[in-house]
């Protein structure tokens, strides 16, 4: 997927475009609303919590289709004064994130629109995170979030509770936690990210396999999964050490033959993080100059 300043840089035009009057920190959080789940994966992992980690990638999947972004699109938007039309906008920029996700190629990966009703997942795989496109798109989200960040410096947030709201937001926000457990069956069965197959150690052998972006040893030529397990690679390999995407087929339970394998660099990480840094920032500018307001009621 492309990093967080592409979203940025591509979705605040959007959105400036339809709506001239979207602030620039509430298109933002729609743009980070699909990523909230690898977000949160992330974290769980980096803790080591003791937790499945193919069941929290099935989890994680499922709550990153379309229909679970905008369940928290609608909690997020109740709690704001004008909240038809806050819904509209995170809807807009949740959909527009996991379309701009769908046009990257992404291994092993891909997104769901259509969900619960379908889980094949949607890729275009028009280009590589490390192609021109990209890297001119994450210039685009630097200067967007700059130049509409210092643009909306000034711009009011009201935010509103009336308890009707707080219990429909309530309700929402408790769908999005809770359906993903339910719907995880859908990207176990479609085998997304490979990560039934994956999981079932014992029927490997013979099977077709996806990586995305996975830690790489060159020494002994290793990629790590999911779970901290190394599975060896044979057919290719790359220069040095650090992410990688793979296609091939499993030889045996620990090795893969490499038909196709795709090196990255940690560019698109470190520009993720920084985008978010820059988001959480302008947040914190607009409480810390009281930029933000809450309301007992919303205005009618």
């Amino acid at each position: 997927m492309p990093d967080t300043f592409a979203h940025l840089g591509v979705q605040a035009l959007a959105s400036r475009g339809l709506c001239r009057d979207a602030d620039i920190k509430w298109i933002a959080v729609g743009c980070i609303i699909p990523d909230v789940p690898w977000i949160v994966q992330r974290g769980i992992l980096a803790l080591q919590v003791p937790v499945d980690p193919y069941g929290l990638r099935f989890y994680a999947i499922a709550q990153a289709s379309l229909f679970c972004c905008l369940l928290l699109a609608g909690a997020l938007s109740l709690m704001a004064g004008d909240s038809r039309e806050l819904f509209r906008l995170l809807a807009l920029n949740a959909f527009l994130h996991l379309f701009l996700d769908a046009l990257q190629t992404k291994w092993a990966n891909g997104v769901h629109f259509f969900a619960p009703f379908n889980w094949q997942a949607i890729s275009f795989g028009l280009f590589w995170p490390e192609d021109l496109v990209s890297l001119v798109l994450t210039l685009l989200g630097v200067l967007a979030l700059i130049y509409f960040g210092f643009q909306d410096r000034n711009r009011q947030i009201v935010f509103t509770a009336p308890p009707p709201r707080l219990g429909a937001a309530f309700l929402l926000l408790a769908a999005y936690l809770i359906l993903p457990v339910a719907f995880s069956y859908g990207p176990r069965q479609e085998d997304d990210h490979f990560a039934a197959t994956l999981r079932m150690k014992d029927q490997r052998p013979g099977r077709y396999v996806e990586l995305d972006r996975v830690p790489y040893s060159r020494s002994e030529n290793s990629v790590r999964l999911p779970d901290g397990e190394r599975v060896l690679l044979r057919g290719k390999s790359a220069q040095a050490d650090g992410l990688v995407s793979v296609q091939g087929r499993f030889a045996d339970r620990e090795t893969i033959h490499v038909s196709n394998l795709h090196v990255h660099t940690t560019l698109r990480d470190l520009s993720s993080k920084t985008a978010l840094a820059g988001v959480l920032l302008l947040w914190l500018i607009a409480f810390a100059r009281k930029r933000s307001t809450f309301r007992r009621h919303p205005s009618p």
